[in-house]
């Protein structure tokens, strides 16, 4: 089983042959995030979307696609070379959602 180090290394290693332009890794973003909403509310089976039977492993996947999509921008933009320092704004990132979230 990979590690989580490992997973975001090889979506920062799979980026590198993803050709879209930025904007089309962020249209492609708001495409999966649309997918993952729809994933969503039919699993949670909102009115007039539980007929599409979505299950929890579909809005895992949706959600993987989104952070797969998500990091192929932050390669993009770091172009190719993820340092130390977004690595460790991520970290920050999490230590205040944790923190906001209690």
């Amino acid at each position: 089983m990979l590690d989580r180090d490992e997973i975001m290394d090889q979506i920062f290693d799979a980026s590198q042959y993803d050709k879209k332009s930025l904007s089309q890794k962020a249209l492609k973003l708001a495409e999966e995030c649309g997918e993952l909403a729809q994933a969503v509310l039919s699993y949670c089976e909102a009115p007039g979307c539980g007929y599409k039977a979505k299950t929890k492993e579909d809005v895992v996947e949706e959600a993987w696609d989104c952070i797969i999509t998500a990091g192929s921008i932050i390669y993009q933009v770091e172009n190719g070379n993820v340092s130390h320092r977004s690595m460790d704004v991520l970290k920050e990132k999490i230590a205040k959602w944790i923190e906001k979230s209690k």
